[in-house]
């Protein structure tokens, strides 16, 4: 995956093997998602393995909180099975994201879902639309770069040219109305025979947090049926990652909730079991551990953690970060784990695998 260098953005956009658009975030120094496919990984790690109940789409209402929305494919994913699945519900999703950008350029990037499932991107933009409104200059400044042209769906180049310049920059309102019928008439019209077949739109709403997540999460209280934690690499944003902040998840997450991530991370594991959740493993499509999932009910949990997994977290490598008022810096809190580790008399993980291995064989 070769990512474009553009001097004037902290991000890179790149194809990834499955033709959707990924992104590198040059400040963080790291991928914000996987270069095999960015929307089969959410769909792989985030959807698939939820193994929805029989009853699941009964419920008359899903709450979903979306830590880390970035371009938004994991509530894509989402919507994609909702779709299919025809419910008829009403769906809430928070979103948790600090980068106002992302947010606002998720309904129109090269996602893979565009052509058999239109209705999404119009659920976005149609939800998103004042923050759009709000940030369409910078949004402009992105799309009309040419360097990304190739990253953008073609209907919305010229559409989101017409938005900034012309429409009816007086009214927001109609100019937001005009934006928005546009997008409805291609996307779900009868004439472009691509009729909205699953969810309504009136059922569907959404909320954005456009503030580090640690500052959103206090003022969250509602509950939620799904929890998607989606953040950077603990060891190099390791501050949505702590001890206290999964207590805040676990404050927030239903009886029958589920949390899903992508990290396998012992540490993780640990704080989320000391935060009191049960834990267990998430396996892909072809039986590859591809995350953790975490649930107040037990009986949520496909796949509990083995005595492999659950030795590892007893060893310096379980050794879990913390930020006690929710308030360090990502440096701060690696060098108070850094110092933790350091003074551990814990066994190292190396030589617990390999003490393992030998009393296995």
């Amino acid at each position: 995956m070769q990512f474009n260098e553009q001097e004037d953005l902290y991000f890179n956009f790149a194809f990834t093997d499955d033709g959707s658009v990924g992104l590198y975030n040059k400040d963080v120094g790291d991928v914000y998602h996987s270069v095999f496919g960015a929307r089969e990984e959410a769909e792989d790690k985030f959807i698939s393995p939820l193994n929805f109940r029989n009853n699941f789409f009964k419920q008359p209402n899903i709450n979903v909180l979306d830590i880390c929305f970035g371009i938004g494919y994991n509530t894509k994913a989402l919507l994609k099975r909702i779709l299919q699945e025809k419910y008829q519900g009403n769906l809430h999703v928070d979103i948790l994201e600090y980068d106002k950008n992302l947010v606002t350029i998720s309904p129109f990037i090269v996602d893979g879902y565009f052509k058999k499932y239109p209705e999404i991107s119009y659920i976005l933009a149609t939800n998103l639309i004042d923050s759009i409104y709000e940030n369409k200059s910078s949004l402009f400044s992105i799309i009309n770069n040419y360097k990304n042209f190739k990253y953008i769906e073609p209907f919305y180049k010229s559409l989101m040219k017409k938005y900034h310049y012309l429409g009816y920059s007086y009214n927001p309102c109609k100019q937001n109305k005009s934006f928005l019928h546009n997008i409805y008439y291609h996307c779900i019209s009868q004439r472009n025979k691509k009729l909205s077949k699953g969810l309504k739109i009136k059922n569907f709403s959404l909320n954005t947090y456009f503030d580090d997540a640690r500052n959103s999460i206090k003022q969250l209280n509602k509950l939620y049926g799904i929890i998607f934690l989606d953040a950077f690499t603990p060891s190099k944003l390791p501050t949505l990652w702590t001890l206290e902040f999964f207590n805040e998840l676990y404050r927030l997450i239903s009886d029958n909730g589920v949390l899903v991530t992508y990290s396998n991370s012992a540490a993780v594991r640990h704080a989320m079991l000391d935060a009191g959740f049960f834990v267990g493993k998430l396996f892909d499509k072809n039986n590859r551990h591809c995350g953790t999932v975490a649930s107040k009910n037990c009986s949520l949990i496909k796949h509990p953690l083995d005595d492999y997994d659950l030795g590892l977290i007893n060893t310096r490598a379980g050794i879990y970060f913390r930020d006690k008022n929710l308030d360090l810096t990502a440096e701060e809190i690696i060098e108070n784990y850094n110092n933790e580790r350091n003074n551990s008399l814990l066994e190292s993980s190396s030589q617990y695998i390999k003490r393992y291995k030998m009393e296995k064989v």
